[in-house]
């Protein structure tokens, strides 16, 4: 089969979304049925891939679709619910979205990622429980220059900051919104999915 990617559209994308819907758990929402291969797709694919110790890129190749299911659900059958904590970092789209068990909590748009040198990490990642109110970069000092902080990858984390100025690497969130995630977040487990260019 051809690899399939962020922008793709058609009945292969369809069956793809179909698959993912059954292939396990997950805490992202299900995905709709409808043919277009976007950020929430992605974001999907890459839990997947994650779960499975398949590289994360979320693109379906041969070995990411190789491991999910290959038959159709059978009549009437339903997918499990969404379970769990995760954050969506839509950097296509300039959007964050918080969901609890799969049902959106927080949407949060527009956000900014990494400048050019700098790009934020994309893939699958754990939140640390390096979660901090207030706290200031020794890279880029700045007093409480990260307020809200909450790391997922290395330095990188999503924090408040101008969302219309590009960072070193972080997810910025305007306020109030950061403190409001924060907040959301307390010392719960949650995953992390950052998709975008």
């Amino acid at each position: 089969m051809q690899n399939l990617r962020h922008g793709d559209s058609g009945p292969i994308v369809e069956q793809i979304q179909t698959a993912l819907n059954f292939a396990g758990p997950t805490r992202l929402p299900r995905l709709p049925i409808d043919g277009q291969f976007g950020a929430l797709t992605v974001a999907r694919v890459m839990e997947f891939q994650s779960l499975n110790d398949l590289a994360v890129d979320g693109v379906v190749g041969p070995k990411t679709n190789g491991k999910l299911p290959q038959d159709g659900p059978g009549d009437n059958q339903q997918p499990d619910p969404a379970q769990g904590r995760s954050i969506l970092v839509d950097l296509y789209d300039r959007e964050l979205t918080a969901y609890d068990n799969g049902n959106t909590a927080l949407h949060i748009s527009p956000i900014s990622g990494g400048r050019p040198g700098y790009r934020s990490t994309r893939g699958f990642f754990k939140m640390t429980s390096r979660r901090l109110r207030r706290h200031s970069s020794s890279e880029f000092p700045g007093k409480d220059n990260m307020m809200f902080s909450l790391f997922y990858h290395g330095g990188e984390a999503i924090h408040q900051g101008d969302p219309h100025v590009k960072s070193h690497g972080c997810i910025h969130v305007p306020a109030p919104f950061a403190e409001q995630l924060f907040d959301w977040a307390g010392n719960t487990e949650i995953w992390v999915v950052v998709v975008g260019t």
